[in-house]
C-alpha cells in the first residue's frame, strides 16, 4: 500500500545508498565542494603570506568606511570631495593624536620605572612562591637520582642574535613606513568612494540588484560608523571608570592604565585578557600583599563585567547584534592572521561581511548565523506613518513595494457630474 501511493506521488521508494548515488547523477556537486573547500584555504594561506601587504589596504579601507559619513557631511557644506576627504583625515589624525598623546606621557614615565617595576614584581612572585619551595626542592631531588650511567654533556651553541635597541628601530621604521601608507590609502577611498559605488551599481545587469547593491553600500557606511562610534563612547567610559579606580586605589599612573583599558577594550576578549595581565603586574609591583594586589584586576573585572554584560548589549541591540561565538572566531582569525592589528579591524569587517550578506539572497543564511537581522530605519518610518507593511516575499522584497494608505473618496467634478447627467 506505501509502495503504491509513493508511485502515485511520484515518489521512489527509500533505498539505501541514496547519497552516493545523488553524487553518482550529480558528479559537479562534489566538484562545486572541493573547490569552495580549496578556494577558502587558498584565501587564507594568500591573507597570511601577504599580510604585510594585505593588512594596510584592510585597515584603510576599514578607516574610509568609519571615515565616509564625516566626508559626506563635509561634501554636503560644499567643501570639494578631495578636500573634503583630506579634511576628513586630518580631523580623525588630530583626534587620534590628541588620545595617544593624554596618556603618551605617563607610559614613558612608566617605562622609565620598568626596570624596577619588574624587579619588585619578581621579587612578591618569589615571596609568594616560598610555601612551594620544599615541594620544588623534592622534585629536583627525585630528577637527580638516576640509575643509568652519566654521559658528558653536550655543549650547546648559542647564536647571538640583534640588540633590542636595533629591532626596536627596525620595528619603528616598519611602523611608520606601513602607517604612512595606510593614511595614503584611506584619503584615495574616500575620494574616489561615490566614483567607486556608482561604477559598481552601474555594472549590475538588472535593476534589482542595483537597487541591492545601492543598499548594501548604505548599510556598510551606516552600520559599520554607528557601531564604532558607540563602541568608541562606551570603551571612553570604561577607561574613565578604570582609571577612576586606579586612582582610588592609588595605583601609580591611573590616567594610563584608563586609557589602556579604553584601547584594548576595542579587541573583544583578548584586549580585556591583555589589560587584566598588565594591571595585575602593577599590583604586584605596588602592593605588598597578594590581597591588595588584587584588587586593580577586581575593579577592572567589575566596570568590564557592567560594560559587557549590561551597556553594551542595551545600546548595541537597538543597532545590531553580534552573535558572540562569531564574534570570538573573527577576533582570534584575523589576530592569528595579521597580529593585534587584526584583531582591532576583526570587528568592522564582520559587520560587514554581516550586512553583505543581509543583502544577497544566498548568503542570509550566513548573516543569521552571524547575528540578528537589520532593521531598516526607512522601515521604521513607513510603519510609523501607515501603522502597517506589506510583507515582503522572495519576488519583490528588494523592490520595497511602497504601502499605499487606505482609499479616500474623492468627490467627482462639477463637468463629471454634468456629462453623466447628460448621458
Amino acid at each position: 500500500m506505501v509502495k503504491r501511493i509513493r508511485r502515485r506521488l511520484g515518489q521512489a521508494a527509500p533505498v539505501s545508498g541514496n547519497a552516493f548515488i545523488a553524487v553518482e547523477r550529480n558528479p559537479q556537486i562534489v566538484t562545486a565542494a572541493c573547490l569552495t573547500v580549496l578556494s577558502v584555504v587558498a584565501i587564507g594561506v594568500l591573507l597570511y603570506v601577504a599580510r604585510a601587504y594585505m593588512l594596510p589596504i584592510a585597515a584603510a579601507f576599514v578607516f574610509a568606511v568609519v571615515l565616509a559619513p564625516l566626508c559626506g557631511r563635509l561634501e554636503w557644506m560644499k567643501i570639494p570631495t578631495p578636500l573634503a576627504a583630506l579634511l576628513a583625515l586630518i580631523i580623525a589624525s588630530g583626534v587620534a593624536y590628541a588620545g595617544f598623546s593624554f596618556i603618551a606621557a605617563p607610559a614613558a614615565h612608566w617605562l622609565d620605572d620598568a626596570p624596577k617595576t619588574l624587579k619588585k614584581a619578581e621579587a612578591q612572585i618569589h615571596k609568594f612562591q616560598e610555601p612551594l619551595k620544599t615541594v620544588s626542592n623534592i622534585s629536583h631531588e627525585v630528577d637527580g637520582l638516576s640509575l643509568a650511567p652519566t654521559t658528558p654533556k653536550a655543549r650547546t651553541v648559542v647564536v647571538q642574535g640583534p640588540e633590542l635597541t636595533e629591532s626596536l628601530i627596525a620595528s619603528a621604521q616598519v611602523i611608520a613606513i606601513q602607517g604612512a601608507f595606510v593614511l595614503v590609502l584611506t584619503y584615495f577611498f574616500l575620494a574616489t568612494r561615490e566614483d567607486f559605488r556608482l561604477k559598481l551599481i552601474a555594472f549590475q545587469p538588472k535593476l534589482q540588484h542595483r537597487v541591492r547593491a545601492a543598499r548594501a553600500f548604505r548599510d556598510v557606511e551606516k552600520r559599520v560608523s554607528e557601531y564604532i562610534a558607540t563602541f568608541s563612547l562606551i570603551n571612553i567610559g570604561v577607561g574613565v571608570a578604570v582609571g577612576l579606580a586606579c586612582w582610588q586605589l592609588k595605583l601609580p599612573e591611573p590616567a594610563m592604565w584608563g586609557g589602556i583599558a579604553a584601547i584594548l577594550n576595542f579587541v573583544p576578549y583578548l584586549g580585556p585578557a591583555v589589560t587584566v595581565g598588565l594591571m595585575g603586574l602593577a599590583g604586584l609591583a605596588t602592593y605588598d600583599t597578594l590581597l591588595q594586589a588584587s584588587f586593580p584586576i577586581l575593579a577592572y573585572f567589575a566596570v568590564n563585567t557592567i560594560e559587557s554584560n549590561l551597556v553594551t548589549p542595551l545600546v548595541m541591540s537597538r543597532r545590531m547584534t553580534l552573535n558572540p561565538l562569531a564574534i570570538m572566531l573573527a577576533v582570534s582569525f584575523w589576530t592569528w592572521i595579521w597580529g593585534p592589528v587584526g584583531g582591532i579591524v576583526s570587528l568592522p569587517l564582520l559587520i560587514m561581511l554581516k550586512v553583505v550578506c543581509d543583502h544577497t539572497p544566498v548568503m542570509r543564511p550566513v548573516g543569521a548565523l552571524i547575528g540578528g537581522a537589520i532593521e531598516r530605519s526607512h522601515e521604521r518610518g513607513i510603519r510609523g506613518l501607515f501603522g502597517h507593511r506589506k510583507p515582503a516575499t522572495d519576488d519583490d522584497e528588494e523592490t520595497e513595494t511602497p504601502v499605499i494608505p487606505e482609499a479616500v473618496p474623492i468627490k467627482p467634478a462639477p463637468e463629471d457630474q454634468e456629462n453623466a447627467a447628460a448621458a
